[in-house]
């Protein structure tokens, strides 16, 4: 198959499905990994797609990269539950913890167990929902504008609620984080809220399946160090983690 014929089959799965993997590309059409790594490349230079750490997606001008939270969750949703998971077991009884909005802190929200006796802030719609199901979780919905594509809020009302709480634990997440230690979000809204939170949590936790690693974005709004902990799934090769360790991060795999 011509390159050329290639690439533009390679972007219609892009705008059909919204990401692909270098595996199945490859298998599909009937090449080695390295050329369709070297596609990728060629056509992230364009700022059509953005590369992912195994694979591609497509960029979306309109919301800065970021997809639909729909389409969103339905990515590597074994990965997140892992995360999540794992980050569950880092909770305590009476604690007061910040969720952020996002596919992976929802499958914490679902998992949260109606024992505990927590205190949980959110600007996750769909998070609140669902904790509110829970009988011994008091919810805190921190409002502001809302933001259809994430299913959350974010602004100055949102970031002025922030400044009103105590928070024991924070469980962030983020579009993507890098080998140089950077953690990236793809549209400004959303900054002000993470920076908040970062200054008024004891503990700051980032919860990032291994399909974010390698993955840059729009803005770099911390450092893996800066961290308590950082939560991923054992997908990202060995040798990964340790260069992330080296940076000063404290990676914890959940199996």
């Amino acid at each position: 198959m011509l390159r050329e014929k290639r690439l533009q089959q390679i972007l219609e799965l892009l705008k059909r499905d919204g990401q692909v993997e270098i595996s199945v590309l490859s298998k599909m059409l009937d090449v080695t990994e390295m050329t369709i790594r070297r596609d990728l490349d060629s056509l992230s230079a364009t700022c059509e797609i953005v590369r992912t750490h195994g694979g591609a997606m497509l960029s979306n001008e309109e919301e800065s990269i970021e997809l639909p939270y729909e389409r969103r969750s339905m990515y590597h949703g074994e990965q997140k539950k892992k995360v999540a998971l794992k980050a569950l077991s880092l909770v305590k009884h009476r604690q007061i913890l910040f969720l952020d909005s996002g596919s992976t802190t929802y499958y914490f929200a679902q998992n949260f167990s109606n024992d505990k006796t927590n205190t949980i802030l959110t600007t996750g719609i769909n998070i609140a929902s669902v904790l509110l199901s829970r009988q011994n979780v008091s919810v805190i919905m921190i409002g502001g504008d809302l933001r259809r594509n994430t299913l959350s809020s974010c602004g100055p009302v949102a970031e002025e609620q922030i400044n009103c709480f105590r928070v024991d634990i924070a469980f962030l997440g983020a579009n993507g984080f890098d080998a140089s230690g950077g953690v990236y979000i793809g549209n400004t809204s959303e900054l002000g809220i993470k920076n908040k939170v970062m200054q008024v949590a004891k503990e700051k936790y980032l919860l990032v399946d291994s399909s974010k690693y390698q993955r840059y974005n729009l803005i770099c709004y911390a450092q893996l160090r800066e961290f308590d902990g950082v939560i991923v799934d054992s997908e990202i090769p060995r040798e990964e983690i340790e260069k992330l360790k080296e940076l000063g991060a404290n990676i914890i795999i959940a199996d």
